[in-house]
């Protein structure tokens, strides 16, 4: 049974790597199919029962010419295999896959999508993918035109085709958001070099919120919460700034034994003003309202590597880059060497950050605020 996971080593889009069929292949295939793509989607839209597809793809699959129809049904997915040329089922699967919150975000499906780019960039469509373009919902067709592949993106949102472009899409910038971890390797406790998950182990920094001294406490608690079928471990950051409490948030983490990558389950969060609490944005949980676990740490980083921490649509977005494996850095508890550093985005906000993580520690430094006190708590 196979959970959500992920390969940082390819470049993927919505989580399915780049397309590296030639159009030959594709010319083949589409001669030893009798159905079109459209025909195709009707088909396993019909086998799957109900649901909303959300992905088709014609390929070959150990010697055979498939379609794949992948149906988003509530916190599920139902992925139909068809044979291409007598549209007999070869598979059915039920998976644990929510793309409930994509496809809700779109006014157009897949078929009216292929409409739309074939009427872009006439040809024989191969491939209709939901992706998501920058935080935004569009639908990817890949096209056939005589020898030339080209891929047109739909507007899904609003049902407009971009411009053309000729072979596989471009995806700058592409960031994986779609991680597949077999479901034995979850573990709750582990130490992954640059981000640890023992209870008891803590990071202090400090530095300055403006004009405001500013400090950030996280814990790693001796707690776990069950989340989408998964035991997570719960780490408390507390943010005080010009000696008040400002926030508060439990957030959820998991890992793979078999990578060392740390994952994302989401966050509970207590905003505070003048000791109270006012509200509790940002707050998202993996398996609610869309949400999907994203990666926090990578086990092998891997410069250039680019990935969604947190896949709460419409609430929390932010997605990673790696951009330095080797960074020196000072700080009131140390000089440390071969620091991480990470460029931080959301396609929600305008604006990037840099963290900064040590190998055996964890973060050193968030923007202005840098590693004062660390250890394990009573050690």
């Amino acid at each position: 049974m196979f959970v959500s996971a992920v390969a940082l080593a390819f470049a993927w889009i919505g989580g399915h790597p780049l397309s590296v069929q030639e159009p030959a292949e594709w010319s083949r295939l589409l001669d030893a199919s009798a159905y079109t793509l459209s025909q195709a989607i009707d088909k396993g839209l019909r086998e799957a029962g109900e649901g909303v597809p959300f992905h088709a793809e014609l390929e070959r699959d150990k010697g055979t010419v498939v379609f794949s129809i992948d149906v988003a049904q509530g916190s599920r997915t139902c992925n139909v295999v068809l044979d291409a040329k007598s549209g007999t089922v070869l598979e059915k699967e039920l998976e644990d896959e929510d793309h409930a919150a994509e496809v809700g975000a779109c006014r157009i499906g897949l078929k009216a999508a292929i409409d739309a780019a074939v009427d872009k960039n006439p040809g024989r469509p191969v491939e209709a993918e939901l992706v998501l373009v920058q935080g935004r919902p569009a639908i990817r067709v890949k096209v056939l035109d005589g020898g030339k592949l080209a891929s047109v993106d739909i507007d899904a949102a609003m049902g407009e085709a971009a411009a053309a472009q000729p072979g596989p899409a471009p995806a700058e910038p592409a960031y994986t958001d779609v991680f597949r971890v077999e479901a034995e390797e979850w573990t709750s406790t582990g130490a992954n070099p640059y981000f640890i998950l023992e209870p008891g182990w803590f990071l202090v920094l400090e530095g300055k919120d403006g004009d405001k001294d500013a400090r950030l406490t996280i814990t790693v608690l001796d707690e776990t919460r069950r989340i989408a079928g998964v035991e997570t471990r719960v780490v408390e950051e507390r943010e005080e700034a010009g000696g008040r409490l400002v926030e508060i948030s439990r957030n959820y983490f998991a890992m793979s034994r078999r990578t060392g990558s740390v994952y994302y389950f989401g966050e509970d969060v207590d905003i505070y003003k003048d000791g109270t609490v006012v509200k509790h944005e940002g707050a998202w949980l993996a398996g609610e309202n869309g949400a999907r676990f994203g990666l926090i740490m990578p086990g092998t980083p891997l410069l250039g590597a680019r990935y969604y921490q947190e896949i709460a649509p419409g609430v929390a977005m932010d997605r990673a880059e790696i951009v330095g494996l080797a960074e020196t850095l000072e700080t009131p508890a140390g000089s440390f060497e071969g620091v991480l550093k990470i460029r931080e985005s959301t396609p929600l906000e305008r604006g990037t950050e840099h963290k900064y993580h040590a190998w055996g520690v964890g973060l050193v430094r968030e923007e202005d605020l840098k590693l004062t006190r660390y250890g394990r708590a009573g050690g």
